[in-house]
C-alpha cells in the first residue's frame, strides 16, 4: 500500500497528486523534493513517488490517539510552564494543546478541497504513511522561500481573534519581536547579505489575525537548506532562547508533538518553498486531533491563552463542520 501526498502552494490553483513512499532521510543528508520533519526536526522525511499506475490506496491510521488535556489542566500546567521562565532563563516559550473533534478521517479528501478554497493564501497538504498516520493542514506561516540566491522568510507572531479591534498589547508586540530578531541574526549568521525586513503589518489567517514581518536576503553560497535548519523552529513555534525554551516544552508539555510545528513542503536549492506546519491535524478513522499552540511571556495570562488556541483550533474546526454537514 503506498502513501499519499497532496498539497497546493500558495495562491497556486492546482494541487499535486502523488503516490510513492516517504523515506526517513539520513543524517546530514540534503533532500531533493518534498519534505516534512518533526518539530526538533529530529525526523525528516522525504517522498520518493512512484512510477508504476494504478496502485491501491488507504489511509494510514496511528492507533495510539495524543495526550488531550481539560481547560482546568492546561490553566495549570500553563501557568507551571510560565513559572519555570526565570528558573530556565526563558524570554518567551510556545505552549501546545491537542483538540479533539469528531470527523470520518474517509472524508479527508473532501476536507482537503474545502481547506483549500477557503485559504487560497495558505500551503495546504494532506499526507498520509505508516510511517506517521495521515495529517492535513492550512499553514500561513512561510520558513523559506527561495527562488536562485534570493530567500525570504517571514515573522509571524502575535495573535488576536478576527474581529478583535483593540490595539496590539505590548505582550504582543513583545512576541512577535523576539521573532524578528532571531531571523535577523540567523540570516547574518549564514552570511546572508543586503538584509531587509518590512513590518510588522496585520494579515488576516482565517478565524484570526496576526502580527507579520517579511524578510528578504542574498545568500552568499548555496546554504539554503543550513539556513533553513538554523532558522527551525523559530521563537514563533519554540521560544527564546531557543534550547531554553525547549527544556521548559518537554518539562510541562503532555504530549508528542509529531508533525506539529515542524516543517514541511519543497526542497530544492535555488527551487524551495517550506513552511511551518501548523493550523494541522492528525487524522483517524471518527476523529481528528488538533493541534494548536500560543507564545507566552512574562505578560500572559493561561486563560487568555487558551482562548488564543480555541481560535486557531477553528481554522479546521469550521472547515471539518462544512464537509461533515454536507448533503
Amino acid at each position: 500500500m503506498k502513501d499519499l501526498l497532496i498539497y497546493r502552494l500558495p495562491r497556486e490553483q492546482f494541487p499535486q497528486i502523488k503516490r510513492g513512499q516517504f523515506i526517513l532521510l539520513n543524517e546530514d543528508e540534503k533532500p531533493v523534493g518534498f519534505v516534512v520533519s518533526d518539530f526538533l526536526h529530529e525526523r525528516i522525511f522525504h517522498f520518493r513517488e512512484s512510477t508504476e499506475q494504478g496502485e491501491e490506496f488507504d489511509f494510514h491510521y496511528r492507533e495510539e490517539a495524543p495526550v488531550i488535556i481539560s481547560r482546568r489542566d492546561y490553566q495549570i500546567e500553563a501557568q507551571a510552564f510560565l513559572n519555570s521562565f526565570p528558573l530556565l532563563g526563558v524570554e518567551k516559550g510556545v505552549f501546545s494543546r491537542v483538540k479533539a473533534f469528531p470527523f470520518e478521517g474517509e472524508k479527508a479528501f473532501d476536507l482537503f478541497q474545502v481547506l483549500e478554497k477557503t485559504y487560497p493564501s495558505a500551503f495546504c497538504y494532506l499526507i498520509s504513511s505508516k510511517e506517521f498516520g495521515t495529517w492535513i493542514g492550512a499553514t500561513p506561516e512561510l520558513l523559506m522561500n527561495q527562488q536562485g540566491m534570493v530567500c525570504k522568510t517571514v515573522a509571524l507572531a502575535g495573535t488576536h481573534g478576527e474581529n478583535e479591534e483593540h490595539d496590539w498589547t505590548p505582550k504582543e508586540l513583545e512576541e512577535h519581536a523576539f521573532v524578528v530578531d532571531a531571523i535577523g541574526e540567523t540570516l547574518e549568521r549564514n552570511e546572508c547579505v543586503k538584509i531587509e525586513a518590512e513590518g510588522p503589518y496585520i494579515v488576516n489567517a482565517g478565524p484570526v489575525q496576526h502580527l507579520k514581518t517579511d524578510f528578504k536576503a542574498l545568500l552568499t553560497r548555496p546554504n539554503a537548506w543550513s539556513i533553513a535548519m538554523d532558522l527551525h523552529p523559530t521563537p514563533a513555534v519554540c521560544g527564546t532562547p531557543r534550547r531554553n525554551a525547549m527544556e521548559a516544552i518537554a518539562t510541562r508539555e503532555m504530549h508528542d508533538r509529531a508533525l506539529y510545528t515542524g516543517f514541511i513542503g519543497y526542497f530544492e536549492e535555488g527551487n524551495t518553498n517550506l513552511f511551518v506546519n501548523l493550523r494541522c491535524a492528525q487524522l483517524m478513522k471518527d476523529k481528528a486531533f488538533l493541534y494548536v499552540g500560543g507564545g507566552f511571556t512574562v505578560d500572559s495570562i493561561p486563560d487568555l491563552e487558551w482562548e488564543e488556541t480555541e481560535h486557531k483550533a477553528e481554522t479546521l474546526i469550521r472547515a471539518m463542520k462544512q464537509v461533515s454537514f454536507r448533503i
